[in-house]
């Protein structure tokens, strides 16, 4: 039996539900096979019909029944298995918008890019319209809408506007004409290269060079839409990419804000403030503006393709010239005192046993180990003074070979505090300086800014270094932070900007810069990105144009020219260069060269007058004691 004699004995209904089964498949195998599974949402009971009928779908189908809230687990592990399209009957149609956004956010893939095919069983305007205003109607820009008309010879095929702001026609398919589909449109046209201006919602706060706006009066000097009034004009390195993002897709910038939130934070609720809180709130499409791939909000909200890299790192208090009392121990290290002072003890200890030992070689004379005399002697040597050595007292060879040995240290010790001392005396010296991480963390210097986002990255380290860093981190309010920028008792982070820049808080004034210096590490990098809602889709559009501007090198410009006009150039210079440090040369001495031996003179003195004392008084209660102990003994009988 040919194909014409099987249809010719079917029913009219029997034909127009044949003809709509085939257009179906036809839209399956044309549309649908180039993702990777397809998702049939119906209600309890028609599961059956639609298992018969996945087995002409070109892969995977999964068919989820919405009757009770257990399903959308279901519809989420379809989601999870990879299920862009989805396939919906009228009757289910708003219970699966209803539950879009609630599965996707909680899903861990994300699908910019997906279909949506509904079934309808009538032409109800005002069902269309409910569907057409739901929240989550804007998160899909490909719909397809199969409409079979009453009278059973015709099946309607429509989409959503480009704008978004109506149903149009795409074409019909006549049913009475088997065998022959007469579809020659597109479908799923293209909608993502002309928006029409259409909104798209961008979070962002002030914070130099990356995002900043500014109040206009003129709507012709506005590029974005403040509560859909253009009344605002934006700039900076990152909302350059947005504003380049609407012109190619013809879209309008509506722009969210939250100063006092900055970056913000998100809760286990999915709330939250700032940036991302607008974002996960979906107050927002997309937010952007030093945010960095942080895992807790990857959770959360999808993440662009990196739009720039940053350095975090920290501008520490500059080092300060040593006080001038200090001069006369800066010749040597602390590690090097000590070595000294081991080997005058040692030295001087071994002189006293050389000496008592040789008195054992001649018992006729009887002469005591002075200990005074023979450190006085050691300490002589040590600083290149005369010591009278008396060799007739013990003519040994065991003590001048000691004895030499002493003077041959102390010459090349005493020569080379002299050669030390010269050049402190002469070139000044300056607190060690904050180099590295490490010299951070074990200066236990606060380091801080206005927000936790800094430590972000860093939370999850487990770095003994890095753990200490995030217990001395800090946050203050802008004017709390100037203020402790005055006192330079804290250090501040910054982002090393990848072409030479540097993004600095507004409480860093050029009074106050100067105090300051730049860490030559980095404490941790990151890449900069912009951070959507899971269901954004234009999210392969935005990282499409990202890495064409990264690729230009246009950024470069960027970040030079809108540092130069908005950022104090001065805080600028100052930070770029507070590691050239000018070289006097020689400078001549000043009197405040020498407080250091007057310091030691003072001290010297004082503790004399002091033993002096303690001794005279000793004296006294000694010669009162003998006194008192002779009378008694001369009252005895």
């Amino acid at each position: 039996m040919n194909y014409s004699v099987e249809l010719s004995e079917l029913t009219q209904g029997e034909l127009f539900h044949f003809e709509l089964n085939r257009l179906l498949k036809w839209i399956f195998l044309q549309h649908l096979v180039s993702f990777f599974c397809t998702c049939i949402v119906v209600r309890t009971g028609s599961s059956g019909h639609w298992t018969a009928a996945t087995e002409q779908f070109p892969h995977p189908v999964m068919v989820v029944a919405l009757s009770r809230n257990d399903e959308l687990d279901v519809l989420l592990d379809a989601i999870e298995n990879g299920c862009q399209t989805f396939i919906v009957a009228q009757s289910t149609a708003i219970e699966f918008l209803d539950a879009f956004r609630y599965v996707h956010d909680r899903a861990t893939v994300r699908y910019p890019h997906k279909r949506v095919i509904i079934l309808t069983d009538d032409a109800d305007v005002q069902w269309r319209r409910t569907v057409f205003e739901h929240g989550a109607f804007r998160d899909v820009m490909d719909w397809l809408l199969v409409h079979p008309l009453p009278d059973g010879k015709r099946v309607d095929l429509l989409t959503t506007g480009y704008g978004y702001d109506e149903w149009i026609p795409l074409a019909s398919h006549d049913t009475s004409v088997p065998g022959v589909l007469h579809l020659t449109v597109e479908l799923f046209p293209n909608k993502r290269t002309n928006l029409w201006g259409r909104y798209v919602r961008l979070a962002i706060f002030n914070y130099e060079p990356y995002t900043l706006w500014s109040a206009v009066d003129d709507s012709n000097d506005g590029n974005a839409f403040y509560q859909h009034n253009r009344t605002l004009f934006i700039d900076g390195t990152e909302a350059r990419l947005f504003v380049e993002f609407c012109a190619k897709l013809n879209c309008s910038l509506e722009i969210s804000l939250d100063e006092a939130g900055e970056w913000g934070q998100i809760f286990d609720n999915r709330t939250g403030d700032g940036i991302i809180g607008a974002v996960v709130e979906r107050r927002a499409d997309i937010g952007v503006g030093a945010l960095y791939s942080w895992y807790h909000e990857s959770l959360y909200l999808a993440l662009s393709k990196p739009i720039s890299r940053t350095g975090v790192t920290c501008i520490a208090p500059k080092p300060l010239p040593l006080s001038s009392w200090m001069t006369a121990l800066l010749p040597f290290s602390t590690e090097m005192w000590l070595a000294v002072l081991g080997t005058i003890a040692v030295s001087t200890v071994c002189e006293m046993v050389v000496s008592f030992v040789t008195q054992k070689f001649n018992p006729n004379k009887v002469h005591r180990v002075d200990a005074c005399e023979s450190i006085m002697a050691i300490i002589s040597i040590f600083i290149l003074q005369s010591v009278l050595i008396r060799t007739t007292r013990n003519p040994y060879c065991s003590q001048m070979i000691l004895i030499g040995s002493i003077l041959f240290v102390g010459l090349m010790i005493g020569n080379a505090y002299s050669g030390g001392l010269a050049s402190v005396m002469t070139v000044p010296r300056f607190e060690k300086s904050i180099d590295t991480v490490q010299d951070l963390a074990d200066r236990n210097l606060r380091w801080g800014s206005t927000h936790d986002a800094w430590i972000f990255s860093i939370q999850l380290a487990t770095q003994p270094t890095i753990v200490k860093l995030l217990e001395s981190f800090v946050t203050y309010p802008k004017d709390v932070l100037h203020e402790h920028a005055k006192q330079r008792n804290l250090a501040y982070s910054i982002e090393r900007l990848p072409y030479g820049h540097y993004a600095v808080g507004d409480y860093i004034t050029d009074v106050v810069s100067s105090n300051f210096e730049i860490m030559l590490e980095d404490i941790y990098w990151e890449n900069c990105v912009a951070m959507a809602t899971k269901t954004w889709p234009l999210m392969d559009e935005l990282d499409e144009l990202t890495l064409r501007i990264f690729q230009s090198g246009i950024q470069r410009y960027w970040e030079l020219e809108v540092v130069t006009k908005f950022a104090d150039n001065k805080v600028q210079h100052a930070i770029s260069t507070s590691r050239h440090f000018g070289n006097p040369g020689p400078i001549p001495l000043q009197p405040s060269h020498l407080v250091g031996a007057f310091f030691l003179l003072a001290v010297g003195l004082g503790l004399g007058t002091v033993c002096l004392l303690l001794e005279l008084l000793w004296h006294r209660l000694t010669a009162t004691n003998d006194g008192a102990g002779m009378a008694r003994r001369s009252e005895t009988p």
